[in-house]
Parts: structure tokens; C-alpha cells; sequence
């Protein structure tokens, strides 16, 4: 059987997604999976050994090619050449994604109206699956996945998930003279996607200087960076990594003891590679299945499934003496 998965953005959003890999090959161990990603993205799907091929797409880049139609039958004939499949799964519930897996050829599958970002992604969809919004968004993509290829699927079956998330063995070598033998190493994430769930340097500085382990520090823009220097500015004890890629990043994150971070692309890496993290979450829902060694701390928030409140900066509330806490109880 021939699947192809269509998630092309976001970073978390694909690494969650991911999670249902593991329990398709078990039911269907002969099956030949393709993901579809933004190129942007995609080698967060390097090395795993259940994805057979990787189509990237560039659609930011091709956007603004001039002219347009030249660089669209292009890439039209390109999704083209790559066959047709048995099942198209959508995961990604946007109508790029939908026509996206409408040129595949196969049966397509995608959520039911009421789940969803865009309605009409639904005409390009052979079959629609409701699956419920108020579960994690981990819990969606399986059931989703799943369900389209007629399996049964138990939030149970990700509690916790086998580590799906894998790197070469010259991915850690940027970080490895960034790691203490003598101390702990722990992983802050400091930056997300929005700014209403990122968690103030200034706390960030002061768990470092309550937990007096080897800080690492992780940034994906210009803009983390400049949160990642504030932070070791303020603690002692804390170092700002280079630039990582993304195969680089899922080294370091594998070699940390502990990550902590907001709801962000990074801290959902440690979920995905069974390392201990804590995620913090205000405005936006759990999207990960918590284990005993993910844990997460969430705020009074009245979150809001569909569209979270970009106003509701509860999260740089969580007092820091709660995440030393709960760090203290996973590393020992």
C-alpha cells in the first residue's frame, strides 16, 4: 500500500503529526509512506525509518516567481511524476494542502468541516473524518491517520510514544563542547511561533540562577537570539548555542537531560525523543499527550480551541519556582 501524509507546516504542528507513523507501520508493516512538507521544515522527517520518501515543497519561494504559470505546471508536473497512491491523508486541513493532495491521485482523507482551518479544502476530499477538537492535537493526526486506513487508535497509544525523531552522528558535533560532564545539562527553549506564549527572559534567568545547572540556550531567529543573549546576561551559568539546523537541533535536544520551553517546535522534540521536558501553556491548548516524563504546567486560561486569545499572555505569569520545581523532580 502506498500512503502519502500531506503536513506542511508548522514545526510542532509536523512533529506531532509524526506521532501516528509509529502506529501505522505496526498495522500495516509493508506499507510505503510519503510525507509531503514545506522545504522549510522537512528535515525534521530526516532519518526516520518509517518514511520512505520526502517530497518538499517550496510554496513561499514559488509564490513569488514571475511569471507564475511557468512555475506552477512545473511543480504540478513534479507532484505528478512522483505516481499515485492508495491513500492521501491530509493532516494539514488547508486548501494548499488539499489541492495538494488532489494532484497526487489516490483516495483523500481529511477532518470533517468542524475541525478543519479552511471549509473549502473540503471539496478536493473523498472522504471526510470527524475527530474531536477538544482532544490534543497529537491525538487528531492519529485519529485522523488512523482512522483512514481503518485503524482503531487510543490516546493510550502515545502515552508515552516511541521516539520517532532521529539524527546523524555528525548532527551533534556543533554542540558537543557545549556540554557539562560535571553538571546537568538542561535546555531552554525561549522563543515560539507568537509572542503571547513565550515566557519571559527575565523568569528564564532567574530558574536558571534557581536551578545552578548548565544552561543551554536554543534560538531560531534574529529575535531569539537577542532573548537567548538577554538570558546570559542575566545568569551566569548559561550559554547561547550557535544556529543550529534542524537535524542539529534534534542532537542537542537528545542529548539534554531536561528542556523546558514554551509551546514551540523545540520543546515538542523532547517529546518526540523521550528526553524529560516541561512545556509551559497559556492561551493555547495541550497539544501533547503529558507522560512521566513530559510534564507541563498550564495557566487558569479559558483557552480557546479554535482561535486562541493573542491577548492572553498568562504564561509569563508561571512563577519559576513552579517549573524549578517540577525540574528538580524529573532530573533526580
Amino acid at each position: 500500500m502506498k500512503i502519502a501524509l500531506v503536513r506542511l507546516t508548522s514545526l510542532g504542528d509536523i512533529i506531532l503529526a509524526m506521532a501516528s507513523l509509529q502506529i501505522i507501520r505496526r498495522a500495516r508493516p509493508d506499507c510505503h509512506i510519503t510525507w509531503v512538507a514545506d522545504r522549510r521544515f522537512a528535515d525534521i522527517l530526516d532519518h526516520q525509518p518509517d518514511i520512505q520518501q520526502v517530497i518538499r515543497i517550496d510554496l513561499k519561494t514559488l509564490k513569488h516567481k514571475k511569471p507564475l504559470l511557468p512555475e506552477l505546471s512545473a511543480e504540478y508536473r513534479r507532484l505528478v511524476s512522483f505516481g499515485s497512491f492508495d491513500v492521501i491523508i491530509d493532516l494539514h486541513g488547508m486548501i494548499k494542502s488539499a489541492v495538494i493532495a488532489a494532484i497526487l491521485g489516490g483516495r483523500k482523507y481529511g477532518f470533517s468541516r468542524d475541525t478543519r482551518k479552511e471549509g473549502l479544502a473540503g471539496l478536493f476530499y473523498n472522504h471526510t473524518i470527524p475527530v474531536a477538537l477538544d482532544q490534543p492535537a497529537v491525538c487528531r493526526y492519529a485519529a485522523l491517520a488512523t482512522r483512514a486506513l481503518g485503524l482503531d487508535f487510543e490516546a493510550a497509544d502515545l502515552t508515552p510514544p516511541c521516539p520517532f525523531l532521529f539524527w546523524g552522528t555528525e548532527d551533534g558535533a556543533i554542540t558537543d563542547g557545549f556540554f557539562s560532564r560535571e553538571r546537568r545539562n538542561i535546555l531552554f527553549v525561549p522563543g515560539t511561533s507568537a509572542a503571547y506564549k513565550n515566557y519571559p527572559p527575565e523568569r528564564f534567568a532567574r530558574l536558571a540562577n534557581l536551578l545552578g545547572e548548565n544552561i543551554l540556550v536554543c534560538h531560531g531567529n534574529r529575535q531569539e537570539q537577542e532573548t537567548a543573549a538577554r538570558i546570559a546576561e542575566l545568569s551566569p551559568n548559561v550559554q547561547v548555542l550557535p544556529s543550529l539546523t534542524l537535524n542539529q537541533l534534534k542532537a542537542a535536544v537528545g542529548a539534554a537531560d531536561l528542556v523546558v520551553g514554551g509551546d514551540s517546535g523545540p520543546t515538542h522534540v523532547a517529546w518526540a525523543c523521550g528526553v524529560p521536558s516541561i512545556t509551559l501553556f497559556g492561551a493555547t491548548p495541550v497539544c501533547i499527550c503529558p507522560t512521566e516524563r513530559n510534564r507541563v504546567i498550564t495557566t487558569s486560561s479559558r483557552v480557546n480551541l479554535r482561535k486562541p486569545q493573542t491577548s492572553d499572555i498568562s504564561v509569563s505569569h508561571i512563577a519559576e519556582e513552579d517549573v524549578a520545581r517540577l525540574a528538580r523532580e524529573l532530573l533526580a
